[in-house]
């Protein structure tokens, strides 16, 4: 059973990251087709400061009505960048400074909770 986190947990999480943390974040959301997980995704930026989210590949459009139904307009207080692939959008991240990790479950992958993501972090 998974604990759901109330809005004011969000909220001191969100504090408690950001004093302790100097580094910019980014986000690339690859071929997140469907709007309501993109506007789960949108929200939770928001919520974390995330500076750009890259949009790649097939990703649903953030004007999309069911997107804006799940990040309540918090999709409004992000940059949004396209991207035509993955790849396009890794180089973007890189060319504004970020340094680009994969979150991904894989064999030899390193628990996120364990990852080195100081500095500015994609």
């Amino acid at each position: 059973m998974s604990t759901q986190l109330r809005p004011t947990d969000v909220k001191r999480l969100n504090r408690h990251w950001r004093r302790r943390t100097q580094g910019r974040i980014a986000l690339i959301a690859e071929s997140v087709t469907q709007p309501f997980n993109l506007g789960s995704i949108l929200r939770t930026c928001a919520t974390f400061g995330v500076e750009t989210v890259w949009l790649a590949g097939n990703t649903a459009d953030p004007s999309h009505p069911q997107v804006g139904k799940t990040a309540l307009g918090t999709e409004h207080k992000l940059h949004l960048e396209k991207a035509a692939d993955a790849a396009q959008a890794i180089a973007a991240a890189h060319d504004a400074g970020f340094r680009v990790a994969a979150v991904e479950l894989a064999r030899g992958a390193v628990p996120l909770h364990e990852a080195p993501l100081e500095g500015d972090i994609c």
